[in-house]
């Protein structure tokens, strides 16, 4: 660790130097790696504002068929744990909040860049407490994850399902880094994961494509076991057949 390191914009650890890419197609950016939590960060990202403009990027080509898949496994969530009253967080254009209403989750959305076209009356909850809430995609946008994840946790929902590539030593080649975009600046380890459940009082579970964070009161050993073989990559495309999704 040199002087020039900056803390873990997570837990607050120590962090080296990893390696250097291109964002943006013309910036050249240090990533570092945390000593403590795992996790891989870019410096201050400074470049947002351009990499935001326009709230889904055109470099994002698996956006419909990522959403069937969700729509999948949050339906499954929902049966799984009773549970009804839900927010998709981040939830972009509200397709997922959409699909979701149609079958039978009270799903509502929200999106600090994005505007719900697909569920514009169901901005706004018409509950106090989610008992669920979802965010696919979207940890990693976070410039300060300590903080803005706390804006979903501190909600109280019984059981947050989340999606987000997990970071285990990758290299500057490594697509999920989506350099071209400019809009991934946090990448959460296992051990992350599991840091993040602790801190807000969930266990957390990373299974295939998600991590599953579930609150004690909620626990449900045969739920959680449920979920992890339906998660899988074949039996989770045979639960969108399967359920009409």
């Amino acid at each position: 660790m040199s002087a020039n390191d900056p803390n873990c914009r997570l837990c607050g650890g120590p962090t080296a130097f990893a390696f250097k890419a291109t964002v943006l197609s013309k910036l050249e950016v240090s990533y570092f790696e945390c000593a403590s939590c795992g996790s891989l960060q870019t410096e201050t990202p400074y470049w947002l504002e351009e990499a935001y403009d326009g709230h889904l990027g055109h470099l994002d080509l698996g956006v419909f068929q990522r959403n069937l898949t969700n729509q999948a496994a949050c339906w499954l969530v929902a049966r799984l744990w009773g549970l009804n009253d839900a927010l998709d967080y981040g939830g972009g254009d509200g397709l997922l909040c959409r699909m979701l209403r149609d079958h039978g989750v009270n799903c509502h959305v929200w999106d600090k860049y994005g505007s719900p076209v697909y569920a514009q009356t169901f901005a706004q909850p018409n509950f106090e407490t989610p008992e669920l809430i979802f965010s696919f995609e979207v940890f990693e946008h976070f410039a300060d994850p300590r903080a803005e994840l706390a804006e979903i946790f501190d909600r109280g929902a019984k059981v947050v399902l989340a999606s987000t590539g997990i970071y285990a030593g990758q290299d500057n080649s490594w697509f999920y880094l989506s350099l071209p975009s400019g809009r991934h600046v946090f990448f959460y380890s296992r051990k992350a994961m599991q840091g993040i459940g602790e801190r807000f009082g969930y266990a957390a579970t990373v299974s295939g494509p998600y991590i599953l964070f579930v609150k004690p009161d909620a626990a449900n050993a045969t739920a959680t076991t449920i979920f992890r073989l339906m998660t899988k990559p074949i039996p989770l495309r045979l639960l969108r057949v399967l359920t009409g999704h």
